[in-house]
């Protein structure tokens, strides 16, 4: 029996999500992606590439295609590369083709599958990247490994946590945190299935969340927006036109009831921010060159008109993910600007560059317009924002990261504070309370938000249930959270929901009365790090303390500090947490391992600075 197949079309997923124009959150969404591939297709086999812009949704060759013909393989991608696993071209093939985004041509990295499958789906984390599932004939042989490829050195293994069933034709989605695999098919008896496969990115454990397809099918196609998986069309064995919607927040599925215009299977989907496009296809025949377009904010569907230039299905897809989200192990830089320097002593406009890939400190000579100590950070993948400053001020200072240069824009802070704490989301960056440290002495509960598609500021009027100072935040696609003391010797965390800008105490965690932590994250988790606390006191920790971003709970991973710190700063890469120490005056700063939560120490600055704002591009 001839394997019936479909190819996940990877989704730009992230994110981080966070941290761009459209998702500027640490370890999201990415900035929207400009273009869309779809890689090779049956009709018959071909291996020519088909790109889509997303700007005017035209359709055209780039004149590189595949070095070989390829039907039914898998993508998954980082910033730089797509990666195409498995599939077939005349026989089944375990070869992984490597798309350079940045010119557009194929190559073979030299690591591939460990088994040839053809029909598999494919996600990805920040690090690595996941190949699920597939098929071989003759003999009738159907696989439930997951593949893992390590995009830092592009090396291939199987991890040993794999599907609990052997199967092919699935689709695959991803969220921040998950990815999902959903449906499929294997033989003999012909069966199709349900199922929907959770694979968690932190510890790679794979499980069903409970709530699956509402029809069995094979030969889906994934793909998401910031809130929703997308499954679209199949066969059970029927061709069908339905559109599947998987909600990321609570993991319920359900049809929203706008399908594809026509039914279609074995497609292949890629996205923008703001839109899937699904190309290709069959219904059950003939071939499709179609490309429907879901609308992520209403859920519409329409063909735009701009089809693929071969009738095709069982062709791969896969979105380049420009600024792919700050966050992802591909930020270039970390950044320690202003602070308190002892040596002064005074406030200072100092701006240091950390390298991620050398961890190697340098002053790019480019310091902020004025001094700044104390100030909370709002960042997209443009631009990162200084709010408030000690003493209080209302002044906004932009940092661009094109150039490292500082201005200020002119549309600041309703309130002259000093900081309270600071979160972003997808459009706007917020600014939690802060005081006045100027007669009236006053401290506020006020959220001030900055639009950055503008860069004005405003009070939307939902502010926080009590004042805030000495916070530090952290976030995702969802959610911006707020580490601080609540005023009565609690260390809480503050939750803004970013749909409806709704804020509440998320989480409390020990000990108590915790303020002036510093944070990093990845996806997965927060780590809020340090602090002080009094009265009695005050006393400063050396504990870290992680929160899980999935269910906002507390845990202590029992690797902290190599002393107690207060009032100092912090910046993230993908795999690793920066913290410069602050208090007590030392210069070595610590680094978090994210994979196993390990801390050692590693670059040290060349003078004592306290109270700095630490950021990352």
């Amino acid at each position: 029996m001839a394997i019936v197949g479909d190819v996940f079309g990877l989704n730009a997923v992230y994110d981080r999500q966070v941290e761009n124009v459209e998702n500027n959150n640490l370890e999201s969404w990415p900035e929207s992606a400009t273009r869309g591939y779809y890689v090779g297709g049956t009709s018959p086999t071909i291996n020519t590439i088909a790109r889509l812009d997303f700007t005017n949704e035209t359709v055209s060759n780039p004149g590189n295609n595949s070095p070989t013909t390829v039907r039914g393989a898998a993508a998954t991608s980082n910033d730089l590369y797509a990666y195409i696993g498995g599939g077939l071209s005349g026989i089944y093939e375990c070869l992984v083709r490597r798309l350079d985004f940045s010119n557009e041509t194929v190559s073979f990295p030299g690591n591939n599958l460990p088994s040839s499958r053809g029909y598999v789906a494919a996600t990805s984390s920040d690090p690595y990247g996941y190949y699920a599932g597939g098929g071989y004939s003759p003999p009738q042989i159907y696989f439930n490994t997951i593949t893992r490829l390590d995009f830092t050195n592009e090396t291939i293994s199987n991890p040993g946590k794999n599907l609990p069933e052997a199967i092919d034709n699935l689709a695959a989605t991803s969220s921040n945190s998950y990815g999902y695999y959903a449906g499929g098919f294997n033989f003999p008896p012909p069966t199709f299935f349900n199922t929907i496969t959770r694979l968690d990115f932190t510890n790679e454990t794979v499980s069903n969340p409970g709530n699956n397809l509402l029809t069995a099918r094979t030969g889906s196609a994934g793909t998401s927006s910031n809130s929703y998986g997308y499954f679209g069309g199949g066969a059970t064995p029927t061709v069908i036109n339905t559109i599947t919607r998987l909600d990321f927040t609570n993991e319920t599925v359900s049809d929203p009831g706008n399908n594809f215009l026509t039914a279609r299977k074995n497609s292949a989907a890629t996205s923008s921010n703001s839109y899937g496009y699904f190309g290709g296809g069959r219904t059950p025949s003939p071939y499709l060159s179609t490309i429907t377009r879901l609308d992520f904010t209403n859920e519409t569907v329409s063909d735009p008109g701009n089809d693929l230039p071969f009738a095709k299905e069982h062709t791969t897809a896969v979105s380049n993910r420009k600024s792919f989200v700050r966050g992802n192990g591909y930020k270039t830089y970390g950044y320690f600007a202003g602070g308190f320097k002892p040596s002064i002593p005074g406030n200072s406009s100092t701006v240091k560059r950390l390298d991620f890939s050398t961890e190697l400190l340098s002053s790019p000579a480019k310091n902020l317009t004025s001094p700044r100590n104390e100030s909370n950070t709002v960042t997209n993948n443009n631009y990162s924002y200084f709010g408030g400053n000690d003493p209080a001020t209302n002044t906004i200072t932009r940092l661009d990261f094109s150039n490292e240069t500082s201005s200020d824009p002119g549309k600041n802070l309703s309130l002259s504070v000093n900081p309270g704490g600071s979160t972003e989301s997808c459009n706007y960056g917020y600014f939690f309370g802060g005081a006045r440290t100027s007669p009236p002495f006053t401290v506020y509960n006020t959220v001030m938000r900055l639009d950055f598609s503008n860069e004005t500021s405003s009070d939307p009027g939902k502010n926080a249930p009590s004042s805030v100072t000495g916070g530090s935040g952290v976030s995702t696609k969802l959610y911006g959270y707020i580490g601080r003391d609540d005023n009565n010797f609690n260390s809480e965390v503050l939750k803004i929901n970013f749909s409806n800008e709704v804020i509440s105490v998320g989480a409390y965690w020990p000990p108590r009365g915790k303020s002036d932590t510093s944070t990093v994250q990845n996806n997965s988790y927060g780590y809020f790090c340090g602090g002080r606390n009094g009265p009695p006191g005050p006393f400063s920790y050396n504990t870290i303390s992680r929160f899980d971003l999935s269910s906002d709970t507390f845990s202590n991973p029992g690797n902290n500090l190599p002393s107690t710190t207060s009032s100092s700063s912090a910046t993230s890469s993908s795999f690793y947490g920066y913290i410069n120490p602050g208090l007590p005056s030392v210069l070595q700063m610590s680094k978090i391992d994210f994979s196993t939560d390990n801390v050692s120490l590693t670059t040290s600055f060349d003078e004592v600075v306290l109270y700095a704002s630490g950021l990352s591009n």
